[in-house]
This record gives C-alpha cells, sequence and structure tokens, in this order.
C-alpha cells in the first residue's frame, strides 16, 4: 500500500509540475493517464495481460497540395499507411523482464521476426502499464527518431533519393494515444500511442515530392499519393474502384482521430 502511494504521489507531482510550467490545462490533458493508473492498480485490469503497441508515423504531404505520400504495410496485405512504424528498444531485458513482459506472437499479435525483434510491440501484466508508460516518456534506452523508417520504407525502396533525401528535418507535432481498447483481432486489451511527425522538406527535396506527384499511382512500386478526402474515407480509389484501404491510423496525420 506504501508503494501504491508512493506512485501516485509521483505522478501527480508530474502532472503538477507539467500544470506550472506549461498551463494549467495539463491538469484536464492528463486526467485519462490518471485514470489508467487507477484502473490498472485497483481495476478490473491490474492481473489481465495489456498489449502495447508504441509507434510513430511521419507525414510527408507533397508542397502546395492536399496529397500525402502513403506506402504499403508489409503485413497487411493492399493497406497504405503512413511512413513509420514502432520504435525500437535498445539495451538488455533486464527491465522488461520485471514487468513479465512477453513479445508479440504470431497467434496473439503480428509475431516477431528479425526486422521486427526490439520492436516497441510487446504484452504485459495490467499493474505494470504505467511503469512502462513512464518508461517510454523518458525516452531513454529507446529509438527517438525518425531517420530508420524513413530510410527503410523511401529510401531503400527506391520511393525517393538517396542523395537528394540524405538529411531530413522534421517537427514533433502531436502524440495520441487510445488506452485499455478491446481489440478483436488481437483478442486483448491495449494501449496505442503514436508520435506524429512532420516532413520539412527542403527546396530541393519539395520539388522532388512534386515530381514524384506527377508520375501516376502503381501500387506495385510499394507506395501511392493520395488526397485528403480518400484518407477521412479511408480508401484509396481509382475510377470509382477501390485499389487499397488506407488504415484507420492515417486519420493523425490530417488532424482526425480514429
Amino acid at each position: 500500500m506504501q508503494e501504491i502511494f508512493k506512485n501516485m504521489g509521483a505522478i501527480f507531482a508530474l502532472i503538477l509540475k507539467q500544470a506550472f510550467t506549461k498551463g494549467t490545462s495539463v491538469l484536464w490533458e492528463n486526467r485519462g493517464f490518471v485514470q489508467l493508473y487507477l484502473k490498472t492498480t485497483f481495476g478490473k485490469y491490474k492481473d489481465k495481460e495489456i498489449r502495447f503497441s508504441l509507434s510513430y508515423l511521419i507525414k510527408i504531404q507533397i508542397p502546395e497540395t492536399d496529397k500525402y505520400l502513403l506506402v504499403l504495410n508489409r503485413r497487411i496485405d493492399k493497406q497504405l499507411q503512413p511512413v513509420g512504424g514502432v520504435y525500437k528498444r535498445h539495451g538488455d531485458d533486464r527491465l522488461f523482464n520485471s514487468w513479465d513482459y512477453r513479445p508479440d506472437t504470431f497467434k496473439k499479435g503480428l509475431g516477431t521476426d528479425t526486422i521486427s525483434n526490439q520492436d516497441l510491440r510487446f504484452r504485459i501484466p495490467g499493474k505494470h502499464a504505467v511503469k512502462a508508460i513512464k518508461w517510454f516518456e523518458e525516452g531513454k534506452e529507446r529509438e527517438i527518431s525518425i531517420n530508420r523508417e524513413f530510410d527503410e520504407e523511401l529510401i531503400n525502396t527506391k520511393i525517393l533519393d538517396e542523395h537528394i533525401f540524405k538529411n531530413i528535418n522534421y517537427k514533433h507535432l502531436k502524440r495520441f494515444s487510445k488506452n485499455l481498447v478491446w481489440s478483436e483481432y488481437h483478442n486483448c486489451y491495449e494501449i496505442l500511442i503514436y508520435d506524429i511527425f512532420e516532413f520539412l522538406p527542403s527546396q530541393e527535396q519539395a520539388l522532388a515530392l512534386k515530381d514524384l506527384n506527377k508520375i501516376p499511382n502503381n501500387l506495385a512500386n510499394g507506395y501511392a499519393i493520395v488526397e485528403c478526402d480518400q484518407i477521412e474515407q479511408l480508401r484509396y480509389c481509382e475510377d470509382n474502384h477501390q485499389l487499397a484501404k488506407i488504415g484507420h491510423h492515417t486519420k493523425l496525420i490530417i488532424n482526425q482521430k480514429f
């Protein structure tokens, strides 16, 4: 019980510190975090297995248009989504093992292979959920930049020129989370966190994106440039024929929720 009050005190101290430095609206914004703590410490979620997926999305807008560059998901057939993916963690497993951590499996998740090894997609009992989120917020022993996925999905695939896009600039727009949502697909409760970044092209990069927009879309090339209303409808169509679906989380790059 003493440990519980100690943790609650630390949480409220952090929120109050943010409130004084960033404005009292932070108290309202963090209400979900307090509710999560109560539900996973005292509520029915304490001993339930919670699946975490901690990722980032990159908003790549074609300059002077309402169009966005999306890529095909390598795991889900004919699904377009923003460039990005799950953060990777660094270091050993000691901290995660203390949370009774289990990696995703193909039976209950997306599985783990040589590419997805160390992905921040895992399962732990609810009683450790707040510890995991606090660790993630600290940004230690984990990936914090978007460069790896940008290179893997756009440079290595030859979608963008490696010389023109060798150096990139971007800014963090916001963080969106969904706490303790039930997933029919994974058959468990989930905590989903998405960091949304905006790619900031140089003049040369902006011209390259405009040139890419002039090329007719061909999903065989692994990407498509889609309009904002297609993202709202979650489907990519040509001549009123759907060629691919668009992932629900893609709405986050056009300031919508899902």
